[in-house]
């Protein structure tokens, strides 16, 4: 069954500041396919540290990767200006296969599905890339390279993963004033961030957070997820922004 773990899921390293920049998804215009070039058996964790340590840089390169059994890892989650493919990372989300040249269609099948999803978000169809396109590499592989150009077909694409789960509530209300710090924040307002809300992620729970709480604890309460609108961010609140399809 295909899931979505999230970075805090998969304890991710934070982010540098340069590894911080968002864009809105009036620039998503393309959808990157990659593959790691690595063992299948690879962890998430030991990605990011290359990107982190080897490559130097602000974060996994990747929006999104995909492991064989069709597990979805967030990288840089949605709206995050990745580090996958030069001159396109403003413009492309990159999506990377967990390994080299040997997709499986399960793993097709979850690459298939966030690529419906980006253009059900953005509110246009993306176009099709893989990442030999744009830049002199053969990533993906022959094989990922011949699925995109045959448009990405995968059987029962139609089937969506199973909702996230939120993280564990950090046991502590995120509030303003005073000033709440910590990596909870970091991992609420880089939620908030890949629902679209204007928000940058830097851990501290000032009066921009508060203010994106207030609103959507409303809009929250008008799709169905009544939620007190009191800008604090409590069990409900911090449930909501996890599990709370994005409408």
């Amino acid at each position: 069954m295909t899931q979505i773990v999230t970075r805090a899921q998969w304890g991710a390293r934070p982010a540098r500041p340069s590894g911080r920049n968002t864009v809105t998804w009036a620039n998503r215009t393309e959808f990157y396919v990659h593959h790691t070039d690595g063992p299948r058996s690879q962890s998430i964790k030991s990605i990011q540290d290359f990107h982190l340590d080897g490559r130097g840089w602000g974060d996994i390169g990747y929006n999104f990767l995909v492991r064989d059994d069709g597990t979805i890892y967030e990288g840089r989650g949605w709206l995050v200006v990745g580090a996958h493919c030069p001159d396109h990372n403003r413009s492309g989300i990159g999506v990377a296969f967990i390994g080299s040249n040997n997709p499986t269609e399960a793993a097709k099948r979850s690459i298939r599905w966030l690529y419906d999803e980006a253009c059900r978000r953005s509110g246009r169809t993306l176009a099709k890339r893989f990442h030999g396109q744009s830049f002199p590499t053969e990533c993906p592989g022959s094989e990922l390279r011949a699925w995109v150009k045959a448009g990405m077909p995968a059987e029962g694409s139609s089937e969506k993963p199973t909702p996230e789960k939120a993280p564990v509530f950090p046991g502590r209300l995120l509030r303003y004033p005073p000033m709440t710090h910590g990596s909870d924040v970091y991992t609420w307002q880089a939620r908030m961030r890949d629902r679209g809300w204007d928000l940058i992620p830097d851990g501290a729970y000032g009066p921009r957070s508060a203010e994106v709480c207030r609103l959507f604890q409303q809009d929250s309460t008008a799709h169905g997820w009544p939620l007190v609108a009191d800008s604090v961010v409590g069990p409900a609140t911090w449930r909501a922004a996890f599990e709370r399809p994005v409408s």
